[in-house]
């Protein structure tokens, strides 16, 4: 039996994972991250396989402008840490439009049935550009005027201030003091008016244009800032999707600092599972701490645990903030097993195998099933290029089976071929699978020899 599920799990806000015979599943995050222009943004994901064990595999990243003009090409590949964190940093130009900047992560390929693609777009606006830029074109801004204002005044005119200045300087002294009415030790009332002046500003921060920014009230701006910034916590719970009764749920969570750092929450957080009927079956569990900021927990399902959607409920404390996130997963309570006993016929153009399917849930339900011929292993039944294909259903009560001879009629060449057998039942989305390789053979070379079979 086999089921056919992504290889790939990722956490982000929210995840839409189609399960079936094949499927491409795709991350979309709630809000995008916002830098400044030409500030450095790390994108990146955990990947994790079926078993939640950290993977390494190629991803790579893509990345456009909101002119819609490729920045960075969709096959740019990743780095990949061992703990499954998979980042690539990008840093925009000093002049990068504002907008959103799409941007997806793409792992595994169309070909092995795991393709993941998960949107990681971000925003670059003006607003969010700090201090320490606005101070680099201000300064670069400075320098060209000055500079462009050296070249103008040039040579001559120096000389001429220098000449200018060589000549009061060896005048004015003497004009000075042989001024009539020149005084030492009297101002007048220039000090006094100076003063008593209902408007004097030479100890405040006002002009006439508005009021300058002292260094406390500076100082005091950018502490504000910092801590805003520090606030920037990203919280993301993975999306389990389906499973079946008789397996184990499990739930990842993962926190993520305002440098995008995986860091510890103030608590261990707890989870609460509550089945289709509202009864909760875990009420009180408790994350085990993986690393830094990563806490997983799994739970086992009974195999008469009711079918359904089932909630997951995480809470836990960062800053002194309760942030509580929820899963919501299918629990498949009719599994479907199938096996090929064997090619019964296998003579063209008539081919004949003898299928079992079990029903190894807890509820009785109707089974869809799929057969078909094809001449390569990896071609799956259906896409119009079956050698030839049929389907039916059947009733089966649960933990019981049904045996059937399922007959194909249109393989009119002898050789090598597969035949494949998929079922599920008519309320799930998983299927079971099987495939038995055999030679066909025509009428006269005495039936012929099957080769190796098992799950597809």
């Amino acid at each position: 039996m086999r089921k056919y599920t992504s290889n790939f799990h990722f956490f982000s806000f929210c995840c839409l994972v189609v399960c079936g015979f094949s499927s491409i599943p795709v991350a979309y995050a709630a809000d995008y991250k916002e830098i400044g222009p030409g500030d450095t943004i790390t994108i990146g994901e955990y990947v994790f396989d079926d078993d939640f064990v950290a993977t390494t595999t190629d991803c790579t990243v893509g990345i456009t402008d909101p002119s819609n003009v490729v920045q960075v090409v969709s096959t740019t590949p990743m780095t990949a840490n061992a703990d499954g964190w998979h980042y690539y940093s990008y840093t925009t130009a000093a002049n990068a439009p504002s907008g959103t900047w799409p941007s997806i992560i793409i792992c595994g390929t169309v070909a092995r049935g795991d393709l993941v693609i998960v949107d990681k777009s971000f925003i670059v606006d003006w607003s969010v550009v700090s201090t320490s830029t606005i101070q680099t074109v201000v300064d670069a801004s400075l320098t060209v005027a000055t500079t462009s204002l050296a070249a103008v005044i040039g040579g001559t005119t120096e000389a001429s201030v220098l000449s200018a200045s060589s000549s009061l300087a060896a005048t004015l002294p003497a004009s000075i003091w042989a001024f009539s009415g020149r005084t030492l030790t009297s101002f007048g009332t220039l000090v006094a008016d100076v003063w008593t002046n209902s408007v004097r500003t030479l100890t405040g921060a006002g002009l006439d244009s508005g009021s300058l920014a002292t260094e406390a009230y500076i100082d005091t701006a950018t502490s504000t800032l910092f801590a805003e910034i520090e606030k920037g916590w990203t919280v993301t719970l993975s999306d389990f999707g389906a499973t079946t009764v008789s397996t184990a749920y499990k739930a990842k969570l993962q926190v993520l600092n305002y440098a995008t750092i995986p860091t510890d929450a103030d608590s261990v957080p707890t989870v609460v599972i509550t089945d289709p009927l509202g009864t909760v079956q875990v009420p009180a569990g408790v994350m085990t701490r993986d690393s830094a900021g990563t806490y997983s927990y799994s739970y086992s399902i009974g195999g008469s645990s009711v079918g359904g959607v089932w909630e997951t409920e995480v809470s836990t404390v960062i800053s002194g903030q309760t942030i509580e996130l929820n899963d919501y997963w299918s629990l498949s309570s009719s599994p479907a097993d199938v096996q090929i006993l064997a090619i019964t016929d296998k003579v063209i153009p008539t081919i004949t195998a003898s299928v079992r399917i079990d029903n190894m849930g807890t509820a009785a339900s109707d089974f869809y099933y799929v057969y078909c011929i094809v001449d390569s292993e990896g071609n799956l039944c259906g896409g119009g290029d079956d050698i030839d294909s049929a389907s039916d259903t059947a009733y089966i009560n649960a933990g019981e089976f049904i045996s059937l001879s399922l007959t194909l009629d249109d393989v009119l060449t002898p050789g090598t071929y597969w035949f494949k057998v998929r079922a599920r039942a008519l309320a799930e989305t998983n299927w079971a699978a099987s495939t038995e390789q055999f030679i066909a053979v025509a009428a006269d070379d005495g039936g012929g020899g099957g080769g190796g079979g098992g799950g597809g």
